[in-house]
């Protein structure tokens, strides 16, 4: 029997997770800061998806309006395929609970079934996600808005997504999903924190198991950390 692939072709599991870099939702409340962080990220570009950056007022992140379907159509045909991309390490979208929305609103002009409709916004703002988290050396820090849901009994916070499917997708493919906002830290007292570990009520995780329940809301440093051989 033949075999095209050879023992040499094998490399250890931590070279692919760096490979694919750090791919992160962040979720919270309005006004909680999400937005201000990409100021963090490493060499950060931004697809803004809703209007008002009023609290990126002179930051310098390199950022596309997208507030159409074909906006956000041209800008991934862009991140994906063009050399430019390459002087970027973080994609940022503020955010990704309204850019499904946009593509719902568009489904709504020429599709009547309302069950079409969010097949349509599941399947497009999916076939981006998929392809980001797959895409190499390129960490993703997602905005996503905060709701509250009631599960199994006991009021959650978790990243909203408009309809059922993309709730039950998105969380599952990413590797990270952090929760930014107020804590009380053992030891330091309530300040402003990325929780990477779930609690009761909170939905959060971090796969690689390096980071701390609570760590500084710095996604440049948590990336550092996540990624390191220590």
């Amino acid at each position: 029997m033949i075999f095209n692939m050879q023992a040499s072709d094998l490399r250890p599991a931590g070279d692919f997770a760096k490979q694919f870099g750090v791919k992160a939702i962040i979720y919270g409340a309005a006004g909680s800061g999400k937005t201000p962080l990409a100021n963090t990220c490493p060499r950060p570009v931004m697809l803004a998806c809703e209007p008002g950056l009023l609290s990126m007022a002179g930051s310098k992140v390199p950022t596309y309006q997208a507030y159409t379907e074909k906006a956000i159509d041209e800008f991934f045909l862009w991140f994906f395929g063009s050399q430019e991309t390459k002087n970027f390490d973080t994609l940022v979208v503020d955010s990704i609970s309204h850019m499904p929305d946009i593509y719902l609103q568009e489904a709504k002009k020429t599709i009547k079934h309302g069950l079409q409709q969010y097949g349509y916004m599941a399947e497009r703002t999916m076939n981006h996600l998929r392809r980001l988290y797959f895409t190499q050396n390129k960490h993703t820090y997602l905005i996503a808005k905060e709701e509250i849901k009631d599960i199994d009994g006991i009021n959650t916070r978790r990243p909203y997504f408009p309809g059922q499917q993309l709730n039950a997708d998105v969380p599952y493919l990413y590797d990270a999903i952090i929760h930014l906002g107020l804590a009380d830290i053992p030891s330091v007292g309530r300040h402003l924190a990325f929780r990477c570990k779930g609690t009761m009520g909170v939905i959060a995780r971090e796969r690689t198991g390096k980071a701390f329940e609570f760590e500084e809301p710095h996604f440049g440093k948590l990336v550092t950390k996540v990624t390191s051989n220590e």
